[in-house]
């Protein structure tokens, strides 16, 4: 009885034994599961911020082509934008593209991931990209065989889109043309009728408009927002500036730097912060700032085209809003209204794509094709989320928006703007602190104007004839005759 109570429990565990086995061999990926597919990655990179919404409804089997991505504002559209094609013709294609969102830290995340070796599949580059086409970051798209993407290529080029220093850097195309940056003055437009102002014209009525509604908002609404980013003054004051300025920071045409030229909007971000009339100076970096303007807690903010999808978007607005052109610093005007950016758009990692098999090269194409397409920006711009730089990915296409459609329609008038030169900034070595951290100085009153810009001045013109004489990179690119080409 004994000896065949054992035979018994032994054949019970031989059955366990066999069905856990033939469980493990149907799904030796645990992961493996219907919803998440078996997957060709290709590299190991850190995934980052992985949208939710990008694991719905894979195709069975794929080429994993993984996305950096530094959008934040039209971040939502561009992911169902992703999700429809990896669901259509991703899947025919046997293509997944996996966007992952890394907004506010995006140059570091990304350039340690190159350092590091672990590469992603797509990527932006930035507005100059020198350093990483040198150290064999990106791949050149002349050199990539696919007729669809050299197509796209020659139509770009016959149209004059593809410039020197933006999408070329020598003789390496980083990209193709993706979005026009315009710059606006955002006017939360409750405000204003409470307070019975008019929109200003001058950096002075910016100052006296922030004032009024500080004043009388109880520490609940403020009359301008500056939040903590690395690329305030670049980014929301030299670059709209043009149209008070004439010139940039950088100038080609003689091969220097002046950063004089921004006294008047500096001095008044140092009014503003030092009187308590600004939210988010110290405590806010730049969605959470954007975020407060949708709340209806701020009077002005110095928009880009893409706040537009911020506030209709990212962080839908609460109050009611309008663009209006970037205030002058006096009443005195040049001959176009504003500045534009032709922001460079993603590139394709050249050892990412070098170390990948044929079909996942062609993988990686196919993403970037889509990606940098006319259905995909038509798709951006009929949301009213870009305005592509290509006028011919708007060609029929009908906006869609219903609500703010004025605010949109002034962001898309980019006639009489001056596109705005690339500098050399980022291939400088610097001694001292950044023109960011020294005005950031400047508006806090621990540094004085005066001898802040002949600091600044001094130390980039020195930092940049080091870089001449280095003979390290071409510094031709960065000094020719610039004479303000206009849109």
């Amino acid at each position: 009885m004994k000896k065949r109570l054992m035979k018994l429990l032994s054949l019970l565990l031989v059955c366990v034994m066999v069905v856990s086995a033939l469980a493990a061999c149907g799904n030796a990926d645990p992961g493996n599961t219907p919803n998440t597919p078996t997957e060709n990655k290709g590299n190991t990179a850190d995934k980052g911020n992985t949208s939710d919404k990008g694991n719905e409804e894979k195709p069975a089997t794929i080429e994993k082509i993984t996305y950096l991505c530094s959008v934040g504002s039209y971040l939502n559209a561009a992911q169902e934008l992703i999700n429809e094609w990896n669901a259509n013709e991703g899947k025919e294609k046997g293509v997944y593209i996996e966007l992952i969102s890394e907004i506010q830290n995006y140059k570091s995340v990304r350039d340690a991931s190159l350092e590091a070796k672990t590469y992603y599949d797509l990527i932006h580059f930035g507005s100059n990209p020198v350093a990483s086409v040198e150290k064999g970051y990106v791949k050149n798209l002349y050199t990539i065989e696919d007729e669809g993407l050299q197509a796209m290529i020659k139509q770009q080029t016959e149209d004059g889109l593809l410039v020197k220093n933006i999408h070329i850097t020598g003789d390496t195309l980083t990209c193709l043309v993706g979005e026009l940056n315009t710059f606006k003055l955002a006017i939360n437009t409750d405000l204003f009728e409470k307070n019975n102002l008019d929109y200003p014209e001058t950096w002075a009525d910016i100052v006296e408009c922030a004032k009024v509604i500080t004043e009388n908002g109880n520490g609940e609404e403020f009359g301008f927002g500056w939040g903590m980013w690395s690329n305030n003054f670049k980014r929301l004051i030299f670059m709209p500036s043009i149209s008070s300025t004439g010139r940039s920071w950088w100038d080609p045409n003689t091969a220097s730097y002046d950063f004089s030229i921004y006294e008047t909007p500096v001095k008044a971000l140092q009014t503003m912060y030092q009187n308590e009339w600004m939210m988010g100076a110290d405590d806010l970096k730049i969605d959470p700032i954007r975020a407060q303007f949708s709340e209806g807690k701020v009077g002005m903010w110095i928009a880009h085209t893409y706040d537009y999808a911020v506030f209709t978007n990212q962080f839908p607005a609460k109050c009611n809003f309008t663009f209006i052109e970037i205030p002058l610093f006096s009443e005195s005007t040049v001959a176009y209204k504003g500045g534009l950016v032709d922001s460079p758009y993603i590139g394709i990692c050249a050892p990412a794509y070098d170390q990948s098999s044929a079909a996942r090269q062609q993988a990686i194409v196919e993403a970037f094709k889509y990606l940098s397409g006319a259905e995909f920006w038509g798709a951006l711009y009929a949301q009213s989320a870009a305005l592509p730089a290509n006028p011919a990915y708007t060609e029929g296409v009908e906006v869609t928006t219903e609500t703010h459609a004025e605010a949109w329609a002034a962001f898309g008038d980019v006639g009489n703007y001056a596109s705005i030169p690339g500098s050399p900034d980022s291939l400088l070595l610097l001694e001292g602190d950044s023109f960011e951290v020294v005005f950031d100085s400047v508006i806090h009153g621990t540094t004085s104007w005066d001898e802040a810009v002949a600091d600044l001045n001094a130390r980039y013109n020195a930092a940049f004839k080091d870089l001449v004489d280095s003979n390290l990179t071409d510094t031709s690119i960065f000094q020719y005759e610039y004479t303000r080409p206009l849109r």
